[in-house]
């Protein structure tokens, strides 16, 4: 009943503002009571700029923002953590955990010098002394010749040595 009452009530003001030429969604000044002053909407009024050198927390890392004269005051201090915020956020609606640690094997390619000394002996070409290391000489030599372990472009070469090695031998025991 209570409630038929009030919609006639405010039918009726809103008749009576038609009446009047007030919109009806605004209340006639006229009828207002006398204890209700007006006063200036803060909603209008013209903010100060903010004093230079604020701070805040950042939401997410702590971190101080130093907030702008004007504008927004920040609540992150980037926009990263602005993002994990927001993961976290995304996160804990949907249940899941808010964190997720994944390991990850990472390979680092390192150049190590090392310096290593190294000793080898290197024989030295010695003539032959004696008979049995010349007829050593002489079967290596015709044994690298069978196998072809001396190249054909170093056969010319050999032929001469060869040759006046034969000559020798012939003259010497002819």
């Amino acid at each position: 009943m209570e409630r038929k009452l009030r919609k006639q009530a405010k039918r009726q003001a809103a008749r009576r503002a038609m009446l009047d030429g007030i919109p009806a969604n605004r209340q006639d000044p006229r009828r207002r009571p006398a204890e209700q002053v007006p006063t200036t909407n803060p909603k209008f009024e013209r903010r100060l700029p903010r004093a230079p050198g604020g701070t805040v927390e950042c939401g997410w890392c702590g971190a101080t923002v130093t907030v702008p004269s004007r504008g927004r005051i920040p609540k992150w201090c980037s926009v990263t953590c602005r993002h994990r915020a927001w993961e976290q956020r995304r996160a804990a609606d949907s249940g899941r955990a808010a964190i997720e640690v994944v390991d990850r094997p990472v390979e680092v390619v390192r150049t190590i010098t090392k310096v290593q000394r190294v000793i080898v002996e290197a024989p030295i070409a010695v003539a032959p002394q004696t008979v049995d290391e010349w007829a050593g000489i002489l079967a290596e030599l015709s044994d690298r010749l069978d196998r072809g372990r001396i190249y054909d472009r170093d056969v010319p070469a050999l032929r001469p040595a060869v040759a006046a090695l034969v000559e020798a031998f012939n003259r010497r025991w002819t």
